[in-house]
């Protein structure tokens, strides 16, 4: 379970768009700007919904592009025919 609700991180989602800034949109609602900014991001991404988990969809993304860039270069060549 959530430490913080659907509507509590809406709400603060909500009053950063209105002021834009992180800083004082964390400090009134008492929350890091770390938490606040993953809300927004994922908000921005996925609206409303987003925020039930706001970490697993851009999480997973990232480790994908991880795994992506980590790999680019370590594929085998495919094998050539010769005549």
């Amino acid at each position: 379970m959530s430490k913080y609700t659907l509507h509590f991180k809406y709400q603060a989602v909500l009053h950063y768009l209105h002021i834009r800034s992180q800083q004082r949109t964390a400090d009134h609602y008492g929350i890091s700007r770390t938490h606040l900014g993953r809300w927004i991001r994922a908000y921005q991404e996925g609206g409303i919904g987003a925020l039930e988990h706001p970490q697993s969809k851009t999480m997973t993304r990232h480790r994908k592009k991880l795994f992506i860039a980590e790999n680019a270069y370590s594929k085998p060549k495919s094998p050539t025919k010769n005549g």
